[in-house]
């Protein structure tokens, strides 16, 4: 049944905690408890725990009580299923937006994450099962009549690894704005209570990206904790990133035999992440201008660069190192080995649809 209020935003919380993270997703759901649904906001959250309950439940989070305390409801119990299995969240997606009807809609994709190529741990990974690849994510969206005409608001990954430009352009056909991390994140995760505080307020889609952001970094600045990073992303702009790095990498093959030696020191020295093929794109480009007196080279890194900030409607980082993390991340591996044990994978990602000049520099950077 759907909800009878139609509200400003729904908040729909995918929380696959069948994992080593079980316990942080139900401290997530206590926290959403502490500020609660409001006149502007929907919440449901469905969770799948490791040895909590059998199966999922389906909750509600209601508005604050006359003794100001809001309650986490059941509204539906489910048996046990594959956290990674599309179908399941699929069925999710159906069953938040037929239940909530709403103007703007977040969905939050909750669990480990780890971009794009591990072999069975995308995101939503089931310890029991198995987990979500980003054409997985999209043809569940496709099945609950999420797209063109009915986009989602925000996309929140709250998973580790998420924010590249690859993963982003992936959905531009089904979301307005990401918000991810392009390191991994600590095991608390988002503070839901203040990701609804600021929801509660109906603010625009592209504001509360941003609020996201800051809200995420504050929390980790308050603790001392390092290492953390945040970007709220206008995916609608990534086509023109990609474009850009794709023209990037024709440049970098047009010279290939010149800019090779700088290359793998530019390579070494770009800021990278947990998954070290994983590098920050404007960092990347910076240092090709630095060490490239190629001018074909030099100015496709700079429209690269002037793309790829236009994509990033705001991004923080705290701690020294991630200090040069400007918001979006995209694969470079070093090691020949991961980079032909997962080119299959990246060549199905959408930014290799119409061009793949950076696969064919990357073919050119491994080459025996």
């Amino acid at each position: 049944m759907k909800d009878s209020v139609k509200k400003p935003w729904a908040l729909l919380v995918y929380i696959a905690g069948d994992n080593n993270l079980s316990d942080a997703g139900l401290e997530d759901i206590r926290e959403m408890c502490q500020v609660g649904a409001s006149e502007n906001t929907h919440v449901g959250v469905e969770i799948d725990t490791e040895g909590e309950h059998t199966g999922s439940i389906r909750y509600e989070i209601t508005e604050p009580d006359w003794m100001g305390e809001a309650h986490r409801t059941v509204i539906q119990r489910l048996p046990e299923r594959d956290s990674g299995d599309p179908v399941t969240f699929r069925d999710f997606l159906q069953w938040g937006v037929k239940r909530y009807d709403a103007e703007k809609r977040m969905v939050v994709l909750w669990n480990h994450g780890a971009g794009f190529r591990a072999p069975r741990r995308d995101i939503a990974y089931d310890d029991y099962g198995g987990s979500l690849d980003m054409p997985e994510i999209v043809e569940a969206f496709n099945q609950a009549d999420i797209g063109p005409d009915r986009k989602i608001s925000v996309l929140g990954f709250d998973a580790c690894l998420m924010a590249m430009l690859e993963i982003a352009n992936h959905m531009r056909d089904h979301v307005e704005f990401i918000v991810g991390s392009q390191e991994t994140e600590p095991g608390d995760g988002w503070p839901y209570d203040r990701v609804l505080e600021q929801a509660n307020v109906d603010p625009s889609e592209v504001d509360f990206a941003r609020q996201i952001v800051d809200v995420y970094i504050e929390s980790y600045e308050e603790i001392g904790m390092g290492s953390v990073t945040q970007s709220a992303v206008d995916v609608a702009k990534t086509d023109a990133a990609v474009d850009a790095f794709n023209a990037l990498g024709a440049a970098l093959v047009d010279n290939i035999e010149i800019v090779l030696p700088a290359m793998g020191r530019v390579r070494l020295e770009t800021q990278s992440y947990h998954m070290a093929d994983y590098v920050d794109l404007v960092h990347l480009c910076e240092l090709i201008i630095r060490m490239s007196d190629v001018d074909a080279v030099v100015a496709a890194a700079h429209t690269t660069i002037e793309a790829a900030r236009a994509c990033v409607v705001h991004n923080d980082r705290f701690g020294p190192t991630v200090a040069d993390s400007n918001g979006l991340s995209i694969w470079f591996p070093h090691a020949q080995g991961i980079y032909f044990a997962n080119r299959t994978k990246y060549l199905a990602l959408r930014c290799n649809e119409t061009d793949t000049g950076w696969v064919r520099f990357l073919d050119a950077f491994h080459a025996l």
